[in-house]
Order: C-alpha cells, then structure tokens, then sequence
C-alpha cells in the first residue's frame, strides 16, 4: 500500500511519523502509522491512541475538521502579567488584552481554560463541528442565589466550580452532543459576543440562563427525557433577552420548546421591583462609602466597583429569589408538548397559505387576459427561466379556472406557444413538466 503524504501545518505542533522506502522508492507506512493517518482523515468524537499517536504527541482531547476557541474580558483589560500566561497557553490565537480567538482544523486547544478565566477573561465558549458546545462564565463573587441556582445543576456537566479561596468561582456549561445532533454555526464569534452579557444577568439574579442551559444538558444524549424531570421555570421565560437567545441558538434550543416550557408562567416585574429595592439601599449607605464607588467608576473606566456593590447588595438586603414555578413534568412531557407547537404551528402556516393561495386564483380567474399577455412577452425572453415561468402561470390559470366555463384556456395557449415556437425545446419540456401539453 503506498503511503499518502500529508502535510498537516495547522495544528499546534509538527507531528513527523516514520516511513519505509523500498527498492522502487516508494513510501510505505507501518500498519499502525495508518491507522493513525485513518483517524486523523476521518475524526471521531473519540479517539484510541496507538503507538504512532503518542509520538506525534496526539492525545485523547477531541478533534475535528473545525474547532473555534474563544474568550472575552468584559468589565476590564487583562493585565500586561496575565497576559504573559495566556499567549504560553497557545502560539496561534489572536491575543488582545479583550480578547483570545483561535480557530483549529487539526489539532486541539491544550490550553488551561479555568485558569485563564481567573486571569482575566470572563467567558469562555468552545465550540466544534463534531459536537462540542462549552460555555464557561467567571463570577468573582460567586452566585448570587446559591440555593435557587442548585436546582439547575447536575454532577458534572452544568456546574459551579468554586475557587480555592474566595467567594468567586465559574459557572461551567457542557452538554453532550454527537457530531449530527445540532446544525452548524458559522458566525460563532457573533455568537459569542452576543452572550457577553448573560454573565451580567446572573449576577442580577436572573435564572432563566441557567434554565436554559438545563435544558440543554437535558436534552442531551446522555440523559433520559423520560426519568429527567424538569426543573423549576424562571418567569419571564417567554421573553428572553437577546443573551439569552444567543444562548438558547448555541445549544439548539428551538422556540417550540422554550414556549412549551414557558406557558403557563407570569411575565415577570421583578427588574423593576429590584431598582426600588436598589434604591432603598443606597439610602442606607454612608455619602463616604457612595462617594469611593463614584470616584472609582469616574477614574477607572475598567472598575469591577459594580459586581462588588451589587454582591454587597444581595447580602444585605436578602432580596426575594428570582420568582420559579414547578410544573413535575419530565423531559420527555415537556417535548410532547413542545411537538404540538410545532404541529400547530406548521397547520397554522398551512392554513394562512391555502388562503393567500385562493386569494391569487381568484385574482387570476377574474382577468385571464393577463396571464396570457403575460406569456407571450415572457416567451420573447429566450431564457430557461422565463420558459418554467410561462408553465407556472399556465397552470395556475388551468387550476383557477378549472370550476369555470372557460376550463381549458390553459391548455389552448400552451399549444399555441408551442406551435408558434417550435424550436424552443426547453419551453416545451417545461409545459409537459406541467401537463399543459402532450409529452
């Protein structure tokens, strides 16, 4: 067998495997080696690591034809320091004090994600062709309801992660997915700056993210919509912010499931509740302590003053918990009911288009005159499109009239331009396509 030379610079290290020539000077590879060359041509979700992978420095991480690693500073910079450690984390990702980007066809990102996210990043979203969707989001303060949040969670694939030290810590969002489950995304950086600001709706409180997210998780292939149960649905849930929406496209949530999963349940007041209580608190607060928030907001455009108020906030006052309701229905349930929304939807669609349908046939009917006009300056165009546009016509004149007295027009006019242009072969392929005149 003779050996296929590939030259596979994109990866993040050169990976040189070992070859045969025999008397002919052909390349021949070892059985193992192609087997290595198998997988790297045709990725799976995972991978079983041979000789030939180990030294080429290949390991079990996933791989595919396309992969997108991204993080984002949000409330400043990282710093000149930090940002030493995070270009040792990967030698091709466009680096900026905001910003990581890095997009791989071979290879994997080997980098320390959490790490980078206590450096100075704060959302981090990992995403493949082959089924990957991670989403990290760092809360230096941690949750702002630990006791609401927990109903969200499971063991290992929708968790908070806390630091060693410190309240803070990261909200780690990773589902399962085979490589078929969701479509492609293809604007991902988009996607990723669009949910930005998810990170700022937890800190105040919001739950529908993290509902969201459950269901992700849920939906997955690694959990049973029939022994799942659904956990409790945050308000407002029929009106998601553009984050949340983002949010809900990176993990393939569909509107059907989302309004199932929201129906029922109050829009929710509380934003507005929550300012009035904002506001009763800063009343309490010292001109002093309201006076050194001010100052830092005014002389560091990259304060972190917000979180550390709005983390004061909660613990002082115990503001009511983002409002939730239990509905015990499992998965399995809540997609039943979402399938009837689609199944509505689709008839209702269905429905509106018959109408519009017998609006234009009737609109035809009354003027036949004009169809007929119509296709004879059509035939003059000399073009395909204008031939399967003449047929078009044609037989929506034959339908509208078919309960009339002039049943046939259709028919008559097709023979007519037939007749009229006998060599335009492509124009009577079109009428035959349509039944107006014999094949």
């Amino acid at each position: 067998m003779k050996a296929v030379t590939i030259d596979r610079r994109q990866g993040e290290g050169k990976r040189d495997g070992k070859t045969n020539h025999d008397a002919t000077g052909l390349s021949w590879l070892p059985i193992d080696s192609l087997l290595c060359e198998a997988r790297l041509n045709f990725p799976t979700r995972k991978s079983y690591l041979t000789s030939c992978d180990k030294s080429r420095g290949i390991t079990e991480e996933l791989m595919s034809e396309y992969q997108y690693v991204g993080f984002r500073a949000i409330e400043k910079p990282v710093s000149e320091k930090n940002l030493e450690y995070i270009h040792s984390q990967s030698s091709r990702a466009e680096i900026t004090p905001w910003s990581f980007d890095n997009e791989y066809h071979f290879g994997d990102f080997r980098g320390n994600a959490l790490e980078m996210l206590r450096r100075g990043y704060e959302i981090h979203l990992h995403y493949s062709s082959f089924g990957t969707h991670k989403l990290f989001i760092r809360l230096p303060q941690g949750l702002p309801d630990k006791k609401g949040a927990a109903a969200y969670f499971t063991e290992d694939t929708l968790k908070f992660i806390a630091d060693k030290e410190g309240p803070g810590g990261t909200l780690c969002v990773e589902p399962y997915y085979e490589t078929d489950d969701l479509g492609p995304i293809f604007d991902i950086e988009n996607l990723l700056d669009r949910l930005v600001p998810l990170r700022t709706e937890i800190l105040d409180g919001d739950l529908r993210p993290l509902f969201l997210a459950h269901l992700a998780i849920c939906l997955d292939y690694e959990y049973d919509g029939e022994e799942t149960t659904e956990a409790p649905v945050p308000a407002g849930l029929e009106k998601l912010t553009d984050a949340q929406e983002a949010l809900a496209e990176f993990f393939g949530l569909e509107d059907a499931l989302i309004t199932a999963a929201s129906k029922g349940t109050p829009p929710t007041a509380i934003h507005n509740e929550r300012k009035n209580e904002q506001m009763e608190w800063l009343k309490t607060q010292s001109q002093v302590t309201k006076d050194e928030w001010l100052l830092q907001l005014i002389s560091d455009s990259h304060s972190t003053v917000r979180p550390e108020i709005l983390a004061k906030f909660r613990k002082n006052r115990k503001i009511p918990a983002w409002p939730t309701f239990s509905k015990n229905r499992t998965i399995a349930q809540l997609e039943g009911a979402a399938d009837e929304i689609r199944q509505a939807k689709k008839l209702a669609v269905a429905k509106a288009a018959a109408r519009q349908r017998a609006k234009k046939l009737a609109s035809i009917a009354a003027e036949p005159e004009k169809t007929l006009l119509e296709t004879e300056k059509l035939v003059k165009n000399r073009s395909t499109d204008s031939y399967r546009e003449i047929a078009t016509l044609l037989s929506d004149l034959r339908e509208s009239l078919a309960q009339t007295d002039q049943i046939g027009l259709a028919e008559v006019q097709a023979e007519k331009l037939k007749r009229a242009n006998p060599t335009l072969r492509t124009l009577h392929s079109e009428l035959r396509k349509k039944g107006l005149i014999a094949k």
